[in-house]
């Protein structure tokens, strides 16, 4: 029996302004290890949750402003279009951490000064942190530091962590908070390990920390330029232990690399397509060098040193993809 990788088409998401085309791939390994990961690619979408200076202070004269924080306060709902309203509102806070007025600890505000207009509908208001210009910005699972609830520290810091947020498509495919996974920018090559901290409600995939999305995209232009993922199923805890990412990572790739047809999963990653679609037409429409990318990626993080592309065969039998007939011409006519 051959240690093959065996691909399978689990669903499909959209990413930053992106209704659909991420193509969502199920990769298992089961005979010489138990191993899976997900691929697909995606835009890329920024969180700022967890920052300090993520959500400033209500200002009613400015209510749609950021009023010097990094994101719309109103992103720190349940509804991505609410409004504050004098009377109370419907939504309920869901960004920041929230409390009844006197049911914080000792010398913890809540900014139920304004009236109603941030009283959300369980009656609850955003704390403030020290110093009352900024609210609690909160990520769905804490670091584990001991910290209150209403203590940023609590928090993972987007603009410092490199992590995601997980949504029902990776979920229903068990991902969980706290596992992790590789991010690779296709045209450069720029890569960055991540783990899942916070969470999203849309079916979209790729909304990355502050951190990690400048890391791929200093630029701040991410549109038009996918990015690969690879993320691995129960490879986390939770809370998250980032100190074991490496070794998770590199454990999973390197058991990866041992499989038969290991430079399928190269060219499927690099494809970007179902891999139906993959099965049918084979690796002609993968660009030669963010292929290289992605290869360099897996390389670096999976320590594949003595990585050799093999010959595969997909579809109908005998069909092999152009770049290993390429490189066995090349070793013919050396």
């Amino acid at each position: 029996m051959g240690n093959s990788l065996k691909f399978t088409d689990v669903g499909t998401a959209g990413s930053f302004k992106q209704a659909s085309g991420s193509f969502l791939i199920q990769v298992d390994l089961t005979y010489l290890y138990a191993c899976r990961a997900i691929v697909f690619q995606g835009i890329l979408n920024q969180d700022v949750d967890g920052a300090p200076n993520c959500y400033a202070r209500f200002n009613p004269a400015n209510p749609n402003g950021k009023n010097g924080g990094l994101d719309f306060l109103r992103n720190a709902t349940s509804d991505e279009n609410a409004t504050f309203n004098a009377g109370g509102n419907r939504w309920e806070w869901h960004g920041v951490v929230s409390r009844r007025p006197g049911d914080t600890p000792k010398g913890v505000d809540v900014d139920d000064q304004q009236g109603l207009f941030l009283r959300d509908s369980g009656g609850r208001f955003p704390v403030f942190q020290p110093g009352n210009q900024f609210y609690v910005s909160s990520t769905s699972i804490t670091t584990n530091g001991g910290f209150d609830a209403t203590d940023q520290r609590s928090y993972w810091d987007a603009t410092t962590v490199s992590y995601g947020a997980i949504t029902a498509p990776l979920l229903q495919l068990g991902v969980k908070l706290g596992d992790f996974g590789v991010a690779i920018r296709n045209d450069t090559g720029t890569s960055e390990a991540f783990f899942y901290a916070d969470s999203g409600s849309a079916d979209k995939v790729g909304e990355m920390s502050t951190q990690l999305f400048l890391k791929l995209f200093p630029g701040n232009n991410q549109e038009g330029h996918p990015v690969t993922f690879i993320v691995f199923p129960g490879s986390g805890t939770k809370p998250p232990k980032p100190a074991n990412q490496t070794r998770e990572i590199k454990t999973r790739l390197w058991q990866f690399s041992q499989a038969d047809n290991i430079s399928e999963l190269v060219d499927v990653a690099a494809a970007g397509q179902s891999f139906a679609s993959f099965s049918t037409g084979g690796n002609k429409f993968v660009s030669p060098s963010e292929r290289q990318n992605i290869l360099n990626a897996l390389i670096k993080h999976g320590d594949w040193h003595f990585f050799r592309d093999q010959r595969y065969v997909i579809g109908p039998s005998g069909k092999t993809p152009d770049f290993i007939k390429w490189i066995e011409w090349g070793k013919r006519h050396r």
